[in-house]
């Protein structure tokens, strides 16, 4: 009878060791330094075009800006930046398609949100969240929501932004038929060339040490 409860003990202690072992080690995870001040606005201007496609129909846009602040945080998981204004077109330069001159009405208010970090290239990668925008050309109208995946380079300024057809869809369609349905996929794809007003210098985005 003593041997069996002594085995019992020694099968109890080692489910409890392994228990121990599977719970997560305690500790905070470092949050996203920005520089090279905190908070801190920026502009951001393309290189090249912006294109994107409708559900496979291809979309050109020659003049893109976007707008908003940058800070610090000590949450890993939390928002670097807030983009407040944002064009996709400008005076004799509209986004062109096949099927005309597309309008577009971005709704501002998305977060630039930090999610990696390559050491030895200087490169942040992240997610636009919180994505909203509406468009339309002729009768048809629509909302696209969703997220797009970026990589930031430190040493250039430039936020290389592409999203599949996965992370952004058209949540709205009137007059859309057959062609763009709700649901329907759309890429996004450009580059931005983020400064910060006044010295024309690149911020950076860096994890906490």
């Amino acid at each position: 009878m003593r041997s069996w409860r002594r085995y019992v003990a020694l099968l109890t202690s080692g489910a409890a060791l392994s228990l121990a072992g599977a719970v997560p080690a305690s500790g905070t995870e470092p949050g996203w330094q920005v520089g090279p001040v905190s908070p801190a606005a920026f502009t951001g201007q393309n290189e090249g075009n912006f294109v994107r496609t409708l559900n496979q129909v291809p979309e050109t846009c020659t003049q893109v800006t976007m707008g908003g602040s940058l800070a610090t945080t000590n949450d890993p998981a939390g928002a670097v930046g807030t983009v407040s204004t944002a064009a996709f077109t400008a005076p004799g330069k509209p986004c062109s398609s096949v099927l005309g001159n597309i309008t577009r009405l971005p709704q501002p208010g998305w977060q630039l949100v930090a999610e990696g970090y390559d050491a030895a290239t200087a490169t942040v990668s992240g997610r636009i969240t919180n994505y909203t925008e509406k468009g339309n050309v002729g009768a048809t109208a629509w909302t696209i929501a969703g997220e797009i995946p970026w990589i930031y380079e430190n040493n250039t300024g430039r936020l290389k932004m592409d999203a599949s057809g996965t992370d952004l869809t058209v949540v709205a369609s009137r007059n859309g038929g057959a062609w763009l349905p709700v649901g329907s996929p759309v890429t996004f794809k450009g580059t931005l060339r983020l400064t910060l007003p006044g010295n024309n210098a690149a911020p950076t985005l860096t994890p906490q040490s």
